[in-house]
């Protein structure tokens, strides 16, 4: 969720939880004022009563009042009853009126009194409907008023909190589209708000000091490419130049090639070492309209000659043409290291099985009859066993190249086959 719309969801709720809060305190204490008035006037009304029945004057049938008419009437209580009735005792109660055939709710009052030594009760009564009728009236009109009130502050805010947050969200828009070899313009935000100034004046500063850091990592790579493979280079020049042009046994002969492999395995090493570290700084830059079954064919006759001696059978299935948008060097090498794999680890008078369709790659392949972890299978030099001709990073780079596109990678061993492969997007 974003920081303005949780913020005003924060304030909205807030502001709910106050306005019901303040609903519910208004209309109880309506009310509450309401009842109390109407008790005053049935104690006033019923003091009266009781002085013209003490003085013996006659006394009305009814009363009027504020709601309408108000009926009484009095009855003798025994001496214990008015000790328990001390006081005036109201209660509000439903009553069915003959007039208009419904129930309403009437307020009572009743009073114990004495006249001549003999006890009396004296229950009043008055209709409140005119009274509710009017509160439901006025708490109706409130409410609305408030309800509006509370929508137009909400809308308010919102307007205000977006208005206010604009300048942050041009500046993630900004880094969110900003690549290290991109020079993309700074957003031109006029910020007014002093943490947001802060915040940008920071990000930028972050943002410069990762361009550097790229740059010096990109010289670096380039540099460091050139510094190990030139004296790996001489020192496999000069072993050859010394076979050819001196006499040496077979055992001088024999150490002198495992140096050579030991030289063409740290250059191999270096260059994948390197690749690895281009692709995951997002050096390749460059991009084409791929065709895999073209990349796919070449590879196979490149390859093909090189591993002839394994005797390996080779089918390839293509149901669909396959074509993606992304640099030629690292599609080469995609296509290049999962074959590759599937050579190296294969064995004698195998076989390898390649199908392209449903925009998928899958190269399946015999090897050894288990599985491999397929949580560690991409991992940098994960290697099942030791072969001399495995750089343990092949996978590696595989694995760097979809993610760097947004590739799905994924291994199967079924029916003794591994089988890897890519789901282009």
């Amino acid at each position: 969720m974003k920081l303005s719309h949780r913020i005003i969801v924060s304030v909205s709720v807030a502001l709910v939880a106050l306005f019901a809060l303040w609903a519910v305190v208004f209309t109880t204490t309506s009310k509450r004022q309401i009842y109390s008035r109407i008790d005053f006037i049935l104690t006033q009304q019923s003091d009266k009563i009781i002085s013209r029945f003490i003085e013996n004057d006659s006394l009305p049938n009814s009363l009027s009042g504020m709601s309408g008419t108000m009926e009484f009437f009095i009855e003798r209580v025994s001496p214990e009853y008015a000790k328990s009735h001390q006081a005036p005792v109201f209660q509000t109660d439903e009553e069915f009126i003959d007039d208009i055939q419904e129930d309403e709710i009437v307020r009572e009052m009743s009073s114990v009194f004495q006249k001549q030594g003999i006890d009396y009760e004296l229950t009043l009564s008055t209709q409140v409907f005119a009274w509710n009728d009017t509160l439901d009236f006025a708490i109706f009109s409130i409410l609305t008023l408030a309800i509006a009130l509370l929508v137009a502050i909400i809308l308010i805010v919102s307007f205000i909190i977006i208005r206010n947050m604009r300048p942050l969200y041009r500046l993630t828009d900004w880094l969110r589209n900003r690549k290290a070899t991109d020079k993309i313009p700074i957003p031109d935000n006029r910020i007014k708000v002093q943490e947001f100034k802060e915040i940008e004046t920071v990000v930028l500063e972050a943002s410069e000091r990762s361009k550097q850091v790229y740059e010096e990592q990109k010289r670096f790579i380039g540099n460091a490419s050139h510094e190990i493979q030139t004296p790996i280079a001489i020192c496999q020049n000069r072993l050859e130049l010394l076979v050819d042009e001196t006499q040496l046994d077979e055992h001088q002969l024999t150490e002198i090639e495992k140096t050579l492999d030991t030289l063409g395995y740290i250059s191999r090493l270096n260059k994948s070492l390197l690749l690895l570290s281009k692709i995951d700084n997002h050096q390749f830059e460059e991009e084409a309209e791929i065709e895999i079954n073209k990349v796919v064919n070449q590879a196979l006759e490149n390859l093909g000659e090189i591993y002839e001696s394994m005797e390996i059978g080779i089918t390839l299935t293509e149901k669909q043409r396959i074509v993606v948008q992304m640099d030629p060097t690292l599609a080469s090498s995609l296509v290049n290291n999962l074959l590759k794999n599937a050579f190296i680890h294969n064995q004698q008078g195998g076989n390898i099985a390649i199908t392209l369709s449903d925009n998928t790659l899958a190269i399946s392949n015999t090897g050894k009859n288990e599985a491999l972890d397929a949580e560690s299978v991409f991992k940098t030099f994960y290697r099942k066993d030791e072969n001399s001709n495995s750089t343990g990073l092949g996978l590696a780079i595989v694995k760097a190249i979809c993610a760097e596109y947004c590739f799905e990678i994924s291994y199967q061993f079924i029916d003794n086959q591994h089988t890897f492969s890519v789901k282009f997007k």
